[in-house]
Parts: C-alpha cells; structure tokens; sequence
C-alpha cells in the first residue's frame, strides 16, 4: 500500500483525459492565466515605442558605354556573368559607413534624441537600415525604421538619392582624372608632330587618338551619368510595423494559455490530492461507500459548508428531490451502508466525521438522513460538532437546548423523555438534537459517561442515529464518540483532501480501535461522458438547490 501511495503521490505519468480533467476542473486558473498572458502583452504593447517602416526600390542598369566610347574612360561595367558580383558590390556600398554619415547630416539626425547612440549615428543607421538585393533581378530593396513615419520615408529616399549622387561624382570625378592623366601626352605628341614626314604621320595619328579621348573624357566629367535609378520612392507609412498589436496578442494569449497549462499541471502533480471515484478505496484499503458529485459548476462553496437558514431547499437537503443525479448519488451511499454487513446486519448508530474542516461532512449527514428516513420509521441526527454547530440551521430548529445540555444535565439519562431529547423536524421520520449551547469543557463532557449510556438508549428508539463529529485530526471529540458508535463514516472531499491528511486519520482511528468503514467522496467532478449526471444536476439547478 506505502508503494501505491508513493506512485499515487508522484503521478509521474498522465494520460490525456487525466489532463484534459484538470484542466477542465481548474479552467477558472487557465482562464486568469491566460487573461494575465494577454493582459501583459497590451501592457507591452501600450508601452512598446511606435516604430515605423518604409521601402523604397533602386534598379542597378546595365551601363551603356558605346555612348562616346566611355569604355575607355570609366571603369568596365559588369558582365552578364558577373551580375550577382556587381549587385552584391552595390549593396555593400549602400551599407558604407561614409554613405551614412552623409544621410545623417542631410537629415540633422545628429539633433533627434532617438539617434543619439553610445555607439554613434551610424551604428544606429546600420541598425535602421535593412538593404537586401532582390533575387534574380537588379532591384535593391532600401527598408529603414524610425518612431516618425515621415523620418522613415525621408530616410530611404535619401540614402538612396545620396548614393545616386554619389555614383554620378564618382564617374564624373574619374573622368576628369583620365583627362588629366592624358593632358601630358597630348602635348608631348603635339611637339613630336613636327618630326620628318615618314615619323609625323604615325605620330599625328597617335595624337589624334589621345586628343579625341582625352577630349571625350572632360565632356563626361561634365556629364550627370549613372545607371541607378529610384524605381518605386518610399512614402510615410499610416500605421507602424511595431508594435504589431494583433501578434502581440496572440503571442501573450498563447503563452498565458501555455503558462497556465505548465502551472496547473505541475501544481497538480505535486499535489497528492483525491481525485475521482475508485482512488480513496485503492489508496487508504478502504470501501467507497459512495461518491457524492459537484452540485454545479457555479455554485457558490457556501452552500456546501453553511447553511443559509432560509426556507428554500439547499444542498444539504437534495436528498429530498427526486429523479437528479445529486439526489441519487445519497441514495446510492445510503444504500451501500445498509448493505455493507450482509453477515453482521445493518449498523445503527453511525458517527461521520472528516480528516480536515470544509470536506461536508455536515452535508453528507444531512441528506443521508433524509435518505434513510424515506424508508425507516424514526431516524435521528446528532450534532456532535459542539464547536461549530450547523445542523439546526438546516432543518430551522432552535439550538438552546441540545447534546451539550443533555451531557451536563444531573439527571439520569433513562429519566429525561425522548420528546425532549429529540426534536421532530419537518421532514416525516426525521429527528434532530442540536449540538446545545456552546461549553469550554467539550473534552469533560465527552468522557463523563453520559454518552455511552446516551447513544444506546438511541439505539433502542430509532432506527438509526447518525452523528455529526469534529474533523477527528483536528479535535479528539470525534475519536471519544467513535468509542460508542457502531461504525464511523470518513468524508473525503474530492480535490481538496491531501492523501497524506487522511491517511493519517485512518491510522489514528485504527490505533484507536475505530477503523472506518469506509469513505464516501464528496463533491467530485464528473467527466464529461457522465452526461446523465450533469443533466440532472442542470435540473437541481433550476430548481434552486445550488
């Protein structure tokens, strides 16, 4: 049992409809998970700084160099099979840094607080700017960012009129370098064209052929000649590239959704909790006497640890529905009680109590009373919770006179009459003693005696007697009167009651002599498939009962 209990503890192995159950029990936590997942993304989003992106496209053309035979004076184009080289060449001089600096002064950058980089206005342009050679084509793609959408559009458009510019500075610039370079030589070839004859027209035909192309180049480093040109310029963007609110969403909703997943399933993995019909009986070696199920999905806990003291039917009295799955469900345990010693007979005196507070066992007490009294003469219900006492509240009695009185009281017990220690209820064959006005001395109480000679004489005058005790970890009431009972009944709550909790309570009753005879599970979940279940309870509900 120690080795199951150890696996059981662990759950280090889930099967899909196990984690589909948690979560549809906890889907209240995976929804304020996910909420706060898409909550932190629009906070980020809010204050995530508005970025703008703008694109604009510069074609690369082949030069046209039989115009003036300018293949003699600017340096030899790209050939066909050199296209890529030449496209990757004139994407890297858009990243030059010089080419940068240049826009940055343009546009007074230098005076915008967003550029003002520890690192420098060009490693924040490089960090802006995004060139990327379009694939089989001569097009280049300028993408800049900015927080203003017209600084993007301004940003693009300049970089790339600053690097047509340049293109055209560096041709004229080496045209008037090769004509200088020539200069020289033609005046040298201009004196040697008086030598003899023979020599003079060889050298009068070299000197026309310098003259013309050295004329040729100071008329191009006139010329405005580029073969870029700004195919599409970039306009101010309306909406900004970042943040993207839609993504941002999406992201903080998925991820709130994982986060929660990853939560509750960890929390539940490190919680050693009951969980459904079955697990109590293999877990403590004990018989399931019955498994009481959630009354409904919304309501409120209060109804299952207090009751409200109005005239409406609550859930500590669905017993009395018929034809629902909450109020079949006392039945059944009722049912699993009387049968539970075929050799022995049924037990009479029955003692309920918990491990912990908060597990029901006042609701368990209640309607399987009122289970009980549909087919018996005379049952009684016992507060035996003098600390707390709530059955009174439930069936509308006065609790002035009760247990605690009766414990005290000087006279025998034989000699007080039955009509004074049991209140009628409502309920046909249903009898009630409060649990009395409240006393210091509970423990006293309980071990003067009284109550051996009390829950007898019971015995003889109902058919059955169910007591409601204290949670038996708690306080030692409910071990004393244990000892006077017949058979003692452990509530279990589903998915709140630690196994390690009540496995210590069933070894404490068992050294006291008191083992139980079973645990009847409360407020546990169906799955999905129980689908007679939820529509009964969708019945209880709009009937009132929760």
């Amino acid at each position: 049992m120690g080795r199951y209990l150890e696996d059981y503890t662990s759950r280090d192995e889930w099967s899909l409809s196990e984690c589909l159950r948690v979560l549809y029990r906890r889907r209240a936590s995976l929804a304020a998970l996910t909420c706060a997942g898409l909550l932190a993304a629009a906070v980020i989003t809010i204050v995530q700084p508005r970025v703008y992106q703008a694109h604009a496209s510069l074609e690369v053309q082949p030069f046209n160099e039989t115009f003036l035979d300018l293949r003699d004076i600017f340096p030899t184009d790209a050939s066909k099979a050199d296209v890529a080289t030449y496209m990757q060449t004139q994407t890297e001089l858009l990243r030059d840094d010089s080419l940068l600096q240049q826009v940055g002064q343009k546009l007074g950058l230098d005076h915008r607080p967003e550029y003002h980089d520890p690192k420098g206005l060009v490693h924040k342009l490089r960090d802006d700017i995004e060139i990327t050679p379009v694939r089989s084509s001569r097009v280049i793609q300028i993408t800049t960012e900015a927080r203003n959408p017209a600084m993007a559009a301004d940003l693009a458009n300049t970089l790339a009129r600053t690097f047509i510019e340049q293109g055209i500075q560096e041709r004229q610039k080496s045209a008037w370098q090769t004509y200088q370079s020539l200069l020289p030589q033609v005046e040298e070839l201009r004196r040697a064209d008086k030598t003899p004859r023979s020599e003079a027209d060889v050298t009068h035909h070299i000197y026309d052929a310098v003259a013309q192309k050295a004329y040729r180049a100071r008329f191009a480093a006139g010329l405005r000649l580029t073969n870029l040109r700004l195919v599409s310029e970039a306009t101010a963007p309306l909406v900004p590239s970042t943040p993207n609110v839609p993504l941002n969403l999406a992201i903080g909703t998925i991820g709130g959704l994982l986060l929660g997943v990853a939560f509750i399933m960890l929390q539940e993995q490190r919680k050693s909790v009951l969980r459904t019909p079955g697990e109590a009986e293999t877990c403590l070696a004990l018989p399931e006497l019955g498994a009481i199920p959630q009354a409904s999905r919304w309501t409120p806990f209060w109804l299952f640890s207090a009751g409200s003291g109005s005239d409406n039917l609550q859930v500590e009295r669905a017993a009395l529905e018929e034809r629902t799955g909450l109020s079949e469900s006392f039945r059944a345990t009722a049912a699993s009680i009387l049968s539970a010693r075929r050799d022995a007979g049924h037990p009479h005196v029955l003692l309920v109590t918990s491990s912990r507070p908060m597990e029901g066992k006042t609701t368990i007490v209640s309607n399987l009373g009122i289970a009980l009294a549909a087919v018996s003469n005379k049952v009684l219900l016992i507060d035996g919770d003098m600390r707390r006492p709530r059955l009174h509240k439930l069936f509308d009695e006065a609790n002035s006179w009760g247990l605690s009185d009766v414990l005290r009281e000087k006279n025998a017990i034989d000699e007080l009459p039955l009509d004074v220690l049991a209140k009628k209820t409502s309920i046909p064959h249903l009898y009630l003693l409060p649990a009395g006005a409240a006393t210091d001395n509970i423990f006293g109480l309980l071990q003067s005696g009284r109550l051996s000679r009390l829950l007898p004489l019971f015995r003889q005058e109902f058919d059955y007697v169910l007591v409601d005790a204290p949670p038996c970890l708690e306080f030692s009431d409910a071990r004393i009167m244990a000892q006077y009972a017949e058979e003692l009944l452990l509530v279990v709550r589903a998915n709140h009651t630690d196994v390690r909790t009540v496995k210590s309570a069933v070894q404490r009753l068992r050294f006291d002599g008191t083992p139980p005879m079973g645990v009847i599970l409360n407020r546990w979940e169906p799955a999905s498939e129980d689908a007679y279940v939820y529509r009964d309870v969708r019945d209880l509900d709009r009937q009132g009962i929760s």
